[in-house]
């Protein structure tokens, strides 16, 4: 009788300890698969920006085609080389990216292409104000509001480029070629919670913003010497 007394006490005490413990384990869990599906999203995202630079490395930014164009500027499946738009048409939700829908009012694809000279930025397209084209302000059917430069609560954070041509400058090796091009391609992705725990939104905001850019060459913006007459 002592004895299965004594083994009852102790499945009794079991029971509660797990009672304890299940909790703080489901919720650490949960904590993993959260993490796994941001994680996810930003690897969708940084290899989407991969897909877009290879794109626009291979292409001429200053193309007649592109100035001259009167057709709109928001249409992926002309045949009119459209280069920034174009570019950002390998991001947007097509056959490309199935996974990783963008939001129109807080999401942003941004594209900027830097000619070097001397390992100094020189010059910055599209030329007119900061050197960054948006996805969002460039085509009708978007926000028009330059999302890049916000939180996903539609605050203003930040008033010039991620890459600043002195941060830019700042990542050239020594040795390396002194002219070259770049074209820089950007992803700003607002990541909504998929399980929306309430612990995580206590510590994370949510949405959070996802950042994933890529860099290569733009053979198109490399500095010509000028011809010794």
């Amino acid at each position: 009788m002592f004895r299965t007394l004594k083994h009852q006490r102790l499945r009794g005490q079991s029971f509660v300890e797990l009672a304890l413990i299940l909790p703080v384990l489901l919720m650490m869990i949960a904590g993993l698969v959260e993490v796994g599906f941001y994680v996810y999203s930003y690897l969708t995202a940084l290899e989407l920006t991969r897909e877009a630079a290879r794109f626009a490395s291979l292409r001429d930014p200053f193309a007649l085609d592109v100035v001259g164009s009167t057709l709109p500027d928001d249409a992926c499946s002309d045949s009119v080389l459209h280069y920034y738009f174009d570019t950002a048409c390998i991001i947007l939700d097509t056959g490309f990216n199935p996974t990783l829908p963008l939001d129109k009012s807080i999401d942003d694809v941004t594209i900027s292409v830097l000619t070097i000279s001397g390992n100094v930025v020189t010059n910055r397209w599209p030329a007119d104000g900061d050197g960054v084209w948006s996805l969002s302000t460039a085509s009708n059917s978007w926000s028009g509001n330059e999302s890049w430069t916000k939180d996903c609560e539609g605050n203003v954070v930040r008033t010039e480029p991620f890459f600043t041509n002195a941060e830019v400058e700042a990542m050239f090796q020594p040795g390396a070629p002194v002219n070259k091009g770049l074209v820089i391609v950007e992803v700003w992705y607002c990541y909504h919670q998929v399980l929306n725990l309430p612990i995580l939104s206590d510590f994370l905001p949510n949405p959070i913003r996802l950042h994933a850019y890529s860099m290569m060459p733009a053979f198109e913006a490399i500095p010509t010497p000028t011809p010794i007459p």
